[in-house]
């Protein structure tokens, strides 16, 4: 009798995926769940705005400030230097920057509720920084991303992003760019076209062949766009609606779960289209993921995307 059981489990058979940016995953539906049953509980802030270093009426506790974007005569982005960077134009063996990108004034939201016009503020402040970064002759590569959650790797509560800039362009991004140049990324949306939730008329929104996360997701260009440089005002508004749409609807279904996000920016000279990779933190890395390099993912991305597909906000 166990083992009819057993047999009757891996009628839905695991699948080694290999996705056109290199990632492989090990898919195991047969130990998979609902997605809404990934949910985790909002988690509560302890610091007081009072306390917090990011909430507005204490700026004078970040270091000088260096850009800010206003509404209303108030900030609504600033930016300002990592009190403790990876990178700095004074470390001779990790030359560069690292910044830190407030996105919102209200200490108790998180990016997905911030409205349409507050995501075009923020994704102008990170074109404004990206762009100021690469002025830096020695400077071959900026990396953003955004760290949700303790899970995710945050440290304080105030939602926030960071940039780093560097000497060096990193290994990981050598191969990409590679595997643009020689095409492997040319035709990524048409090949993710039943994995799409979102579209519109510049970017869309799907959840990658190989997922290596529960209800991970990628927004990419739908042109040749490969720097934020290169978007005009209509495609910044396209890029803004599919961030927020993911981000909310991704907020909604697993309550505001841990989640880190990547952007990934083509350095100069290179031909990697405008990718936005959002990884939700509903499971941890072990052995297996470490040793190979190889992602165990319970969650089909085509369970995924038809989630992400039915779920508005």
């Amino acid at each position: 009798m166990m083992w009819k059981h057993s047999s009757k489990m891996f009628m839905e058979n695991n699948e080694l995926r290999l996705d056109a940016l290199g990632n492989q995953a090990v898919l195991t539906p047969w130990r998979s769940k609902r997605p809404k049953d990934f949910a985790t509980q909002r988690p509560t802030k302890t610091t007081l705005p009072s306390k917090c270093f990011f909430c507005p009426g204490n700026e004078h506790m970040t270091p000088p400030e260096i850009d800010r974007i206003t509404r209303n005569g108030n900030w609504a982005v600033r930016c300002f230097p990592n009190k403790f960077p990876a990178f700095a134009k004074n470390f001779p063996k990790a030359y560069g920057r690292h910044e830190v990108i407030v996105e919102l004034p209200d200490h108790y939201k998180t990016l997905s509720e911030v409205s349409l016009a507050g995501f075009g503020d923020y994704l102008e402040m990170v074109r404004r920084r990206v762009q100021d970064a690469y002025k830096d002759k020695r400077i071959k590569y900026v990396q953003v991303f955004k760290n949700e959650g303790h899970e995710a790797g945050a440290s304080l509560e105030h939602s926030h992003t960071q940039l780093v800039a560097m000497p060096q362009v990193p290994f990981m991004v050598q191969k990409l760019a590679e595997r643009a140049q020689k095409g492997f990324l040319k035709n990524v949306l048409r090949s993710e076209k039943k994995r799409t939730f979102y579209e519109n008329s510049g970017f869309a929104a799907f959840c990658p062949y190989a997922s290596r996360f529960h209800l991970e997701s990628w927004i990419m260009a739908k042109g040749k766009a490969r720097h934020f440089g290169e978007l005009d005002s209509s495609q910044m508004h396209s890029l803004a609606e599919a961030l927020k749409t993911t981000l909310s609807r991704m907020d909604l279904l697993l309550n505001f779960a841990p989640y880190n996000i990547v952007f990934y920016i083509s350095p100069p000279k290179s031909k990697i289209p405008i990718c936005i990779q959002i990884l939700p933190r509903l499971a941890k890395w072990a052995g297996f993921e470490f040793g190979t390099g190889i992602i165990m993912n319970s969650m089909m991305p085509e369970v995924a995307a038809k989630a992400l597909s039915a779920r508005k906000y």
